[in-house]
């Protein structure tokens, strides 16, 4: 079995779908990501993870990667140019009906994997509305990839939190695109950001700068082991996502 979606005919998505495969459909954005970082950090970076992760379940469960979701919830970003963005109930709308198109097709076991703090509350919205308020015969995960446990260099295993556009997301893309990485126009915020969790702001990125953090400590080798971590954590709640959920739904 093939597994990007995207690269199969209609035949070999129709027997994917026929085997039970679980379908991974990546959720990234369009944004700024500080003035040394291209714009499509959250998509690259989720592509990478949700493919590298699905390859490595393949081995235990049938599995398939759809195209992801290129643009996100960004309003918040807009205040630098090239943000493309949505708003949150039509994004909602859109991931729905994509969700709604691969279970036309006979998915039945359907995983969000989120690149981009914006996406994370819509998507649950996604998945309230088509398991419990529509009752598609469906189990739909959500998560954010921040969110999985990962081992930290003190070697326990925790979540943890990206920033924006700081030494995590830089490190991550110097192990991915070090093309596109500008090292020498990183710098620090301007502003601090909200320090009480669950907040919202309005304004609080374009005072900041576009940045969480100063990336002064981002480097390839952080990105590749914390890539390597995202991806075996990812893997197993793929598999574990396979097995626990009902076969038929």
């Amino acid at each position: 079995m093939k597994l990007l979606l995207e690269e199969m005919t209609r035949d070999e998505a129709r027997e994917a779908f026929d085997a039970g495969a679980l379908v991974v459909l990546p959720t990234g954005s369009i944004e700024q990501h500080g003035p040394h970082l291209p714009l499509f950090v959250d998509t690259l970076v989720v592509n990478h993870v949700s493919r590298a992760a699905a390859e490595r379940a393949a081995g235990e469960v049938p599995v398939i990667v759809a195209p992801a979701m290129h643009f996100g919830v960004s309003h918040h970003h807009l205040g630098f140019a090239g943000t493309v963005s949505l708003t949150g109930n039509l994004y909602i709308q859109a991931v729905c009906e994509l969700v709604r198109c691969l279970h036309r097709h006979g998915a039945r076991k359907v995983v969000l994997v989120n690149g981009h703090g914006g996406n994370q509350n819509p998507n649950g919205v996604v998945s309230q509305t088509l398991v419990h308020d529509e009752g598609l015969d469906l189990a739909l995960g959500s998560l954010s990839y921040w969110g999985l446990p990962v081992e930290q260099k003190d070697g326990n295993r925790a979540p943890f939190s990206p920033g924006h556009a700081g030494n995590i997301e830089t490190s991550l893309t110097l192990a991915l695109r070090p093309d596109l990485v500008q090292l020498d126009r990183r710098r620090a915020p301007l502003a601090p950001l909200a320090s009480i969790e669950h907040a919202q702001e309005h304004g609080a990125f374009t005072r900041a700068g576009g940045t969480t953090d100063g990336a002064e400590e981002a480097n390839a080798e952080e990105g590749r082991r914390l890539l390597a971590a995202i991806v075996e954590s990812l893997a197993e709640y793929l598999v574990r996502f396979h097995k626990q959920t009902r076969q038929s739904v």
